[in-house]
């Protein structure tokens, strides 16, 4: 009887906090619409307190951390600091920085086999800094610096071997001066 007792409490408290979790739980469909769990493709736990901010943890339905980050609000997305989001594989997919909701400071988005995509710097939501563009076997595609979203300065392509196919020069987003090129095998084309 007593065992009995503790099993009919036991299920009790796990039938009530299942449906107070389900009532914190928000579901998302694929285009990240606010759907029902039997149309979603995501959900969303409650938001904590975090400092300043509210702490969102986002997930696919297969249990697997989709996204991570603080947001200003407790009920909008507006990020303040890093924001992480991953590939259903638990690879990272990209790595942000906000500032008030605007990307500021450094971006990383990663192929799905977790090998770095590309590098990036913004300043107040625009291109601004070092930009470098990766193959998926780790080489070189292309770098050079953005100046208020506009490429300048000195821009170098890569064959995916790591050899230079092509650098020059931009000033405000446009190719000035004569470019080089070369063959695939490194020999200059001009």
């Amino acid at each position: 009887m007593k065992n009995s007792l503790y099993f009919s409490i036991a299920l009790l408290c796990f039938f009530t906090l299942s449906a107070y979790a389900q009532n914190d739980t928000i579901w998302f469909d694929s285009n990240w619409i606010k759907t029902t769990k039997n149309n979603a493709a995501f959900y969303r736990t409650e938001s904590s307190k975090k400092g300043n901010g509210y702490w969102f943890e986002d997930y696919y339905l297969s249990g697997v951390k989709q996204m991570e980050g603080i947001s200003i609000y407790k009920d909008k997305e507006v990020f303040d600091g890093t924001v992480k989001w991953y590939y259903e594989n638990g690879k990272p997919f990209q790595i942000v920085n906000y500032k008030n909701g605007e990307l500021n400071g450094k971006r990383q988005i990663f192929f799905e086999n977790g090998k770095l995509k590309s590098e990036s710097f913004y300043k107040k939501g625009i291109y601004d800094g070092k930009y470098k563009l990766y193959y998926d076997n780790g080489k070189l595609n292309e770098e050079g610096d953005y100046k208020n979203n506009l490429k300048t300065g000195l821009w170098q392509i890569y064959y995916p071997n790591g050899k230079k196919e092509s650098e020059g020069t931009y000033r405000d987003g446009k190719k000035i001066n004569t470019w080089k090129t070369y063959y695939y095998d490194g020999t200059n084309q001009n």
